[in-house]
């Protein structure tokens, strides 16, 4: 799946180039045979331009991995100054240049490679204990964005014990934790960021979506309210009231949420409407809901708004 999202992010952001190249190659390559050739150039023509079209794209892939990476490596540095911050505080020479390539390659979908660089650094010599903190933190962002929580898990709790302790590895914690099935476990740790008064805006909805898909529609319900009253992620928390009011079967009250949620405009509209459908059908209800919701869902059709 990484494989066609990197496929794809490389067609929207060269493929202008791709088509430039490929004319120009094309054009140069005709005139040439031509030229050199004379008529019986006329005979390769069709040569000429497969092999000037094999050249533009063997070109625009090296201008991709070359200046591509260089662009992405600036914007990392200028838009991104808390990761270097942490990575230049604990590393310095090879082992800071591997971790900083290793962001690189996760921005890239290339996680393969950035769990490779990750693991060179830890094996290049004896760490401190906020080295070992800090490397681990960024392993298990790679396992997260492999789709590995329980690694994730097991390298966020790693940093956290050898002193690594901003809120955000606690927040990637309990995220893995509840898309491992640990619910109980992920509550404890939202628990423990509400004790810090930690103040992210997504705080409330992280929980409620917790509760949700534990089937505590009560507890869910009374999150997705707090994040309302204090107009934090608003569009999504309306989207968890609809789907906690779901759960506790008042349809016609979670309908009218799920219509507000929509007018706002949440993100991932298509991925709503299926969870919609996922309740609806674990608490018996299917069959009640609006049939366009279930058809959409179900065809697997996304809409574009």
């Amino acid at each position: 799946m990484n494989f066609f999202r990197k496929l794809a992010g490389f067609w929207a952001d060269f493929s202008p180039w791709l088509l430039v190249h490929m004319i120009v190659f094309s054009l140069a390559g005709g005139y040439l045979g031509h030229d050199i050739l004379g008529e019986q150039g006329a005979a390769y023509y069709y040569a000429v331009i497969l092999l000037s079209i094999a050249a533009a794209f063997i070109f625009s892939v090296l201008a991709y991995f070359a200046f591509g990476r260089r662009d992405l490596r600036y914007i990392l540095n200028k838009e991104d100054p808390f990761d270097r911050r942490r990575i230049y505080s604990c590393f310095s020479g090879k082992n800071a240049s591997l971790i900083c390539e290793s962001l690189i390659d996760m921005e890239m979908l290339s996680y393969a490679e950035a769990l490779e660089k990750l693991k060179e650094v830890e094996k290049n010599g004896e760490l401190s204990d906020m080295q070992k903190a800090v490397l681990s933190y960024y392993m298990g962002r790679c396992y997260q964005l492999m789709g590995y929580p329980s690694n994730a898990v097991k390298n966020f709790r790693c940093a956290v014990e050898n002193g690594f302790d901003p809120d955000d590895v606690y927040v990637l914690e309990a995220r893995c934790l509840v898309q491992n099935g640990c619910f109980d476990e992920a509550v404890e740790v939202y628990d423990l960021l509400l004790s810090r008064n930690c103040d992210l805006d997504f705080l409330y909805t992280d929980i409620g979506l917790a509760y949700l898909k534990k089937g505590d529609g009560n507890s869910a319900l009374e999150y997705f309210q707090r994040s309302l009253k204090e107009k934090k992620n608003y569009a999504f928390a309306l989207g968890g009231c609809s789907l906690a009011y779901l759960q506790l079967k008042d349809l016609e009250k979670s309908m009218e949420l799920y219509r507000q949620a929509l007018n706002c405009n949440m993100t991932d509209i298509y991925g709503f409407k299926v969870f919609y459908c996922n309740i609806a059908e674990a608490v018996g209800l299917l069959n009640e809901i609006d049939p366009d919701i279930k058809k959409i869902s179900i065809s697997g059709i996304e809409i574009i708004r």
